[in-house]
């Protein structure tokens, strides 16, 4: 090796370590599987050694792996400041990037920003569920406005607000007509979980096949109500769940790389959830 280390590699191992699965991760970074399997193979021989343990059904990282996990990270953020600062010098205007669960509007938040900083080139970025979190520890958003699960470290989170949490339902559900519903009464249900979900156990990548597969099924799906508003399908509904806790919606950022701008945008933020009726 030369010591030099190709950045998309690291990208795309670190997808490869967020998902667990190489077919998973393929679908996220939109490469073909074979592809992406030969480019951690490269990066294995460039770096020496394994970074994955391959089982039948699951990666597990090794020593070099959980290292380059945790490193990589941070090398992909310090290259994406630099990136940003180099940008901010040439043309005149620093970047500042704000990420967003698809059903989350930021768009109060973003134009009280962008009033406040008229030399910052604002850029918004729409986020799946599934890659909100990755998108922060890479450095590919500077702050998102998200939903939960959140992992545990490397995220700062405030709490800009609560959604009643309800459940979604194909209308062809035998708890369709009902007014309300208790976490007793799903119990004998399934709680879809959409990462292992689909025929023949593959995964659905995308909200349609997600929607899809639920309004044609006979599980269940918790949300907060204002992803039913956001995907409203003919054949779903939607049900409120009177003993289930709310659902926050979180501003999040990297704990290593926070910036005055970001600083700034959180208060804005929060600012501006609190006049949000």
């Amino acid at each position: 090796m030369d010591g030099d280390l190709d950045l998309r590699k690291i990208r795309y191992f670190l997808t490869v370590a967020d998902e667990g699965n190489f077919t998973r991760a393929a679908a996220s970074l939109h490469i073909a599987q074979p592809v992406l399997s030969r480019q951690i193979q490269t990066l294995e021989r460039e770096l020496g050694g394994p970074l994955f343990i391959r089982h039948p059904r699951s990666l597990e990282l090794t020593p070099a792996g959980r290292k380059l996990f945790t490193d990589g990270r941070k090398l992909l953020a310090a290259a994406a400041d630099l990136a940003q600062h180099v940008k901010g010098l040439t043309t005149g205007r620093p970047t500042f990037t704000v990420g967003h669960h698809r059903a989350v509007s930021v768009r109060p938040a973003v134009r009280t920003f962008r009033a406040e900083h008229p030399t910052v080139e604002v850029r918004t970025v729409a986020l799946d569920a599934d890659t909100q979190a990755a998108a922060l520890l890479r450095g590919e958003v500077d702050v998102a406005v998200v939903l939960p699960p959140l992992p545990a470290e490397g995220l700062t989170t405030q709490v800009l607000g609560k959604e009643p949490t309800l459940i979604r339902v194909s209308s062809e559900h035998e708890l369709a007509h009902l007014a309300e519903v208790t976490l007793e009464d799903l119990k004998p249900y399934e709680n879809l979980r959409f990462e292992t979900a689909g025929q023949n156990g593959r995964p659905v990548r995308n909200i349609e096949d997600r929607i899809e597969l639920l309004a044609n099924g006979t599980g269940v799906y918790m949300a907060p109500a204002l992803c039913a508003d956001r995907y409203r399908h003919p054949d779903l509904t939607s049900i409120p769940v009177s003993d289930a806790p709310p659902t926050p919606i979180l501003i999040a950022w990297p704990s290593s790389r926070s910036s005055q701008m970001t600083e700034d945008f959180v208060a804005i933020a929060i600012a501006t959830a609190s006049k949000t009726p």
